[in-house]
């Protein structure tokens, strides 16, 4: 007998999921299913309509945003596997200090497009003034909920002094401060290297008190605060 779903497209659906925490992967699969019918592939996927694939979404939920639908929307057509791999680790040297190690909370390649709440992965940079590397990929337990996925994000976040996520909740950004780690939403997903290459830039020029702090470098009073 035929699967009624490749691979391929399961592990689409359900990296689509996770942009869509409030809507059960089962509901969102048998839409799916339903709509571009059995078996469903890629190629199936990759012809889903934004139109068609808001009116599905609605239909299970009010509580996305557009910019969780257009995200989900992206992993689901994407035509590039590659886009919703891991990404791989270069073995390189540790970067000279002062440095910052910044984690990133992602669904897909190198991008910080992940909710704190409902990431696969969390992804470790090097950050100095010159430059920045990928040096750790942590992967998110799965099954996890509650208090159990708050205390398994604090130890993946072991090490690391930001955090750059999506979105996160009050709660879970006060938790990631307690334990003296700076959170910074990011309005809309973006590319990991462009990011790190901010972050770079503003410790080689005019740290703020925050970020001099981290570095554990002296600055002069009169520098002004960093709008994260």
């Amino acid at each position: 007998m035929a699967r009624f779903i490749s691979d391929e497209a399961a592990l689409r659906v359900a990296l689509a999921s996770r942009s869509l925490p409030d809507i059960e992967l089962i509901s969102l699969l048998g839409l799916l299913v339903q709509h571009l019918g059995e078996p469903m592939t890629e190629d199936k996927l990759a012809s889903l309509s934004p139109k068609a694939f808001r009116l599905m979404v609605n239909s299970l939920s009010e509580t996305p945003t557009r910019k969780d639908v257009n995200e989900a929307l992206a992993i689901l057509t994407n035509s590039e596997v590659a886009a919703v791999d891991a990404p791989e680790i270069i073995d390189v040297p540790p970067l000279p200090g002062p440095k910052l190690t910044v984690a990133i909370t992602s669904n897909q390649g190198e991008m910080i497009n992940g909710h704190y709440g409902s990431c696969l992965r969390v992804l470790v940079y090097e950050v100095n003034a010159a430059t920045h590397q990928l040096v750790d990929i942590r992967q998110v337990q799965s099954g996890l909920s509650g208090e159990a996925r708050a205390e398994h994000m604090l130890t993946l976040l072991k090490g690391c002094q930001m955090l750059f996520t999506l979105s996160i909740g009050g709660p879970a950004a006060a938790r990631v401060t307690r334990a003296n780690i700076h959170p910074v939403k990011k309005a809309v997903p973006e590319e990991a290297g462009p990011a790190m290459q901010s972050l770079s830039a503003v410790i080689a020029s005019n740290p703020p008190p925050w970020i001099a702090k981290l570095l554990g470098i002296e600055i002069h009073a009169e520098l002004s605060e960093l709008e994260a």
